[in-house]
């Protein structure tokens, strides 16, 4: 691989292992509140768990009542730890008919390496094709896959649909995970499914986020709430993703070490890492922002990013991990003068939005190579218009892209009648 291409990778697509998980085993909770396994040993929902909306509303994740029509959010598996028996797990768990999207989260040690090797859809059919790291033109992950996949250090998260192939249907569902630490198959991965439910996908949405500072531009957690340079980078997001129908909600703020005001992606460089793993549970479950100084490389020809997102996507409802948010650079390239770097709102806000994007699911529409591209039909080749492109600097969100973004259960949707 060439230099300038594995840049172009790092810069967003900078898949970090998570946290060592601890010992301590989550029972998976039915809907009807009781626990157990399914009778094959495998962890799953009960069979008999209701497979419809419910008459009287659904709940969302604080347990309040929502509209029927409102999609929500509910836990089918929950970080349960599921044994890897000569190199492969099995989850299965029960879909209801109401399912918007699946999303299945596994991870572990954090120099180990996971994924899904395959997953069974409800009517039988393969969402992810068994063994398809084997198949050619899947070096990146599965472009063959009705629903695409990849397999990451750390952590990998999956969600379907995320391209137009990749409809799930209700039904019983079984994904097989895979894992490896240093070579050798691991003993077991935490596995979490997350079910969005309703009526019908969503056609807007919100996402609630939580910004970390290092003092990097002067910002704290106190002065950036009435900091107009910073409002103006807030006003960006809502003014591109506002066209889909996305907006910024609920916002915390938080103060961290200053040492990780200039962190690294270079090879064996762990200062990204110690930077997501201050993502913590706070007062939402949205995604995690750190804003620093600078994001270095290692390489001296590209010395310097403007932003990186830790995974792609960003695992949800799982703070405190190396894969837990994005990272954005107020100073700018390095090899850009002092007076001229990447420091007005607008080039920050955009840089926000790009990696955002990464962390709920996007990948690069296309590569400066003008080789590699996404899985997405409705993305034009090597068309810099779009956010999603390398370079980062375009403001179009294509039709696809929009629906598999709404239907990440990071973001969420307000009762209309409210």
């Amino acid at each position: 691989m060439n230099l300038v291409y594995r840049l172009l990778l790092i810069l967003s697509l900078c898949l970090c292992g998570c946290a060592a998980d601890d010992d301590t085993d989550t029972p998976v909770r039915f809907g009807d509140g009781s626990v157990g396994l399914l009778g094959d040993g495998t962890t799953g929902v009960d069979s008999s768990a209701e497979s419809g909306p419910a008459s009287d509303g659904g709940l969302n994740d604080s347990g309040t009542t929502m509209a029927d029509d409102t999609p929500v959010v509910e836990r089918l598996v929950d970080n349960e730890r599921i044994p890897i028996d000569q190199g492969v797990g099995r989850v299965t768990f029960d879909v209801p008919q109401d399912v918007i999207s699946l999303t299945v989260i596994i991870h572990g040690e954090s120099n180990g390496w996971y994924g899904i090797d395959s997953w069974i859809d409800g009517d039988g059919s393969a969402l992810v094709t068994a063994d398809w790291p084997s198949f050619p033109g899947n070096e990146r992950g599965c472009f063959s896959c009705r629903n695409f996949a990849n397999q990451n250090q750390g952590a990998s998260t999956t969600i379907a649909p995320n391209r137009d192939t990749g409809t799930v249907h209700p039904g019983r569902h079984q994904v097989n995970i895979v894992g490896w630490v240093d070579g050798f198959a691991a003993d077991s991965a935490r596995v979490s499914v997350i079910l969005k439910r309703g009526p019908r996908p969503p056609e807007n949405g919100v996402l609630d986020v939580n910004f970390y500072f290092t003092g990097a531009q002067g910002w704290t957690a106190e002065s950036v709430q009435t900091d107009n340079y910073f409002a103006a980078t807030i006003e960006r997001f809502n003014e591109l993703y506002g066209r889909i129908g996305l907006t910024i909600g609920d916002m915390t703020y938080h103060d961290i070490d200053p040492a990780l005001s200039v962190v690294s992606i270079a090879e064996d460089d762990d200062t990204l890492g110690a930077l997501m793993a201050n993502a913590v549970a706070s007062q939402t479950d949205g995604l995690n922002v750190f804003f620093v100084d600078e994001i270095l490389t290692g390489e001296p020809d590209f010395p310097s990013i403007p932003g990186v997102a830790a995974s792609v996507p960003n695992p949800p409802y799982l703070p405190g991990t190396v894969a837990s948010g994005v990272a954005i650079a107020t100073r700018g390239p390095l090899s850009v003068p002092p007076g001229q770097r990447f420091l007005d709102p607008p080039a920050i806000g955009q840089t926000l939005c790009h990696e955002l994007g990464h962390a709920l699911g996007m990948f690069h529409t296309s590569e400066y190579d003008e080789v590699s591209h996404d899985v997405y039909d409705d993305t034009p080749e090597n068309d810099n218009t779009y956010l999603m492109h390398a370079d980062g600097t375009g403001a179009r969100i294509s039709p696809e892209q929009a629906r598999a973004i709404l239907v990440n259960p990071a973001v969420y949707h307000r009762d209309p009648s409210n």
